[in-house]
């Protein structure tokens, strides 16, 4: 993985709470998004940015500039219409 690399882990959950640390350790500039302030707020020194944000809200999504990173990753268990909703709006 390139020093370069951007992803957005959508749900930071156990599932994307792994994923986004694993990324970071490895060098990627991660950004994280979650609907509950709690959660962003657990993770905000590990990654570069952590956003609370509903992902379903397409104009939210569009302020963050999540078009230039390089992969997203969906990890909304809890709600499948919101994982649903945050993939169609990620084309």
């Amino acid at each position: 993985m390139s020093q370069s690399s951007r992803f957005a882990v959508f749900g930071i959950g156990r599932y994307g709470t792994q994923i986004a640390l694993a990324l970071s350790a490895k060098g990627a500039e991660v950004f994280t998004f979650d609907v509950r302030p709690v959660r962003s707020e657990s993770i905000k020194d590990d990654v570069a940015l952590a956003v609370t944000l509903d992902s379903t809200d397409i104009k939210a999504l569009e302020t963050q500039r999540v078009q230039d990173m390089d992969a997203a990753i969906v990890a909304i268990g809890e709600n499948f219409e919101s994982t649903v909703l945050t993939a169609l709006n990620l084309l």
